[in-house]
């Protein structure tokens, strides 16, 4: 992983494209910053004495370099803010999202076999997967009302919700386990698979990787639009 990657005159690139995207739109100025404050490594620190882990280098020289906040893949970035003196991911003023460090984030070939486990400390033998080649029926019956509760905390154990994409889209960022420092992409409305984000080469990305390859993406729509092709979405 690249851990030291830096982010030298990427907060301006960003902001470039935002305004070039009002501007084609014919949108009036931008009603807040466009970036939320950079954290100071006071402030990270605190985050990682929280949680009890350290976050991955790229994510957390980007909150120091970069902001705690704002546009990314695909619509804007959750920020990670100190609310009530609790630090969480906020998406759109809502209620802090928190990581739970307890353990490893579980791949998806992987995760049946940890419901398999969660259902049998419970005291009940799983009879077979269900259409989605999980237990999640099995946990429905087991734990009933609590049972998106009980699943959810399974599930996202180890990650944090970095973007929320749209349509039930959602970007996954692995803060614990082996596979610490990639992005998984998933879509919430359903019970799919996690699924790496990876470059033209099938390479996983990190957060670096996946920020400005986003990002150069809306660079080249941009100057596409310029030369008379579609302006930028």
């Amino acid at each position: 992983m690249d851990t030291q990657a830096g982010w030298s005159g990427v907060r301006e690139r960003v902001i470039a494209v935002v305004e070039a995207r009002r501007r084609a739109h014919g949108w009036g100025p931008p009603p807040h910053a466009v970036f939320e404050p950079v954290l100071t490594a006071a402030e990270i620190a605190e985050v990682e004495a929280q949680y009890g882990v350290e976050l991955p280098g790229e994510y957390r020289t980007f909150l120091a370099e970069v902001g705690a906040g704002g546009p990314g893949p695909e619509f804007e970035l959750t920020s990670l803010r100190r609310v009530d003196g609790t630090w969480g991911w906020v998406w759109e003023d809502g209620d802090p999202l928190l990581l739970d460090p307890s353990g490893p984030f579980v791949e998806t070939e992987d995760w049946a076999d940890q419901q398999l486990a969660t259902l049998r400390a419970a005291g009940y033998e799983p009879t077979t997967r269900d259409e989605d080649d999980d237990y999640l029926n099995d946990y429905r019956e087991v734990f009933g009302d609590a049972e998106d509760r009980v699943w959810h905390e399974e599930r996202d154990r180890g990650a944090i919700l970095i973007s929320d994409n749209g349509c039930g889209m959602t970007s996954w960022l692995i803060i614990v386990g082996p596979h610490r420092g990639e992005l998984r992409d998933r879509n919430v409305g359903t019970n799919p698979p996690y699924i790496p984000f990876v470059d033209g080469h099938g390479k996983r990305h990190n957060f670096h990787t996946w920020y400005l390859e986003w990002l150069g993406r809306r660079e080249r729509d941009i100057r596409a639009s310029e030369d008379g092709g579609p302006g930028p979405q």
